[in-house]
C-alpha cells in the first residue's frame, strides 16, 4: 500500500503542477490581449481634408490640408513631400514640424499647400498640358503620443477647376510611391 500513497502523492503534485502552468499559460494571453486591446485605443486615427478656397475676384484658388484627428486621443502628425502638380507643372511645399492634432475636433489647423493662380486655371480648362488636371500629393505620417504606433501613407487629391468654384476630390487610384 505505501506504493499506491507515493503514487497518488506524485499523481496530485504532477496535476497540480499541470494546472499552475495551464494557469499561468491562460493569464499570460489574457494580459496579453488586454494590453494590445487597451494601447490599440491610443493609435492614432487622422483623416486628411483638402480645402480648395476660391481666391476673392479672382480666377484661381488656395489649397489647404486640414488634419483631423478622429480618435479618442491626441496624436503627432507630420505633412511632408507636399506636391501641387498644376498641368505638367510641380510646385513643391516645404516640409513641416509635427503637428499635435487634439481629440477630436482639435484645434483646426490648416496647412498651406500652395495656390493656383488665374493662369494655371486658365491653362488646365483650355487644355494646353499634357495633363491637364490640378492635383496635390502628400504623405501623412502619424504617430501615437508614446511613440509607439507609426504610420505613413501617401495621399493623392485632384483639384477641379473647371468648374465656377474649384472642387478637391480624393483619388486613391492616383496613388504614388513618395
Amino acid at each position: 500500500m505505501e506504493w499506491l500513497k507515493a503514487f497518488s502523492t506524485d499523481y496530485a503534485n504532477g496535476v497540480t503542477a499541470i494546472a499552475a502552468c495551464g494557469t499561468l499559460l491562460l493569464a499570460a494571453a489574457t494580459l496579453w490581449y488586454l494590453k494590445r486591446e487597451y494601447t490599440s485605443k491610443y493609435r492614432p486615427y487622422v483623416i486628411p481634408v483638402v480645402h480648395a478656397e476660391p481666391i476673392p475676384e479672382k480666377l484661381g484658388c488656395i489649397v489647404s490640408i486640414i488634419p483631423g484627428n478622429i480618435g479618442q486621443h491626441p496624436c503627432k502628425a507630420k505633412f511632408t513631400n507636399i506636391r501641387l502638380h498644376i498641368g505638367d507643372e510641380t510646385y513643391q511645399t516645404p516640409d513641416n514640424k509635427d503637428w499635435l492634432l487634439l481629440a477630436p475636433h482639435g484645434v483646426g489647423i490648416q496647412l498651406p499647400a500652395g495656390n493656383v493662380n488665374e493662369t494655371g486655371v486658365t491653362k488646365v480648362r483650355e487644355g494646353r498640358y499634357k495633363q491637364n488636371r490640378v492635383e496635390l500629393a502628400f504623405v501623412m505620417s502619424t504617430t501615437s503620443m508614446e511613440d509607439k504606433y507609426e504610420e505613413s501613407r501617401s495621399f493623392v487629391y485632384e483639384i477641379d477647376v473647371r468648374g465656377e468654384k474649384p472642387q478637391a476630390l480624393f483619388r486613391p487610384e492616383w496613388k504614388t510611391d513618395a
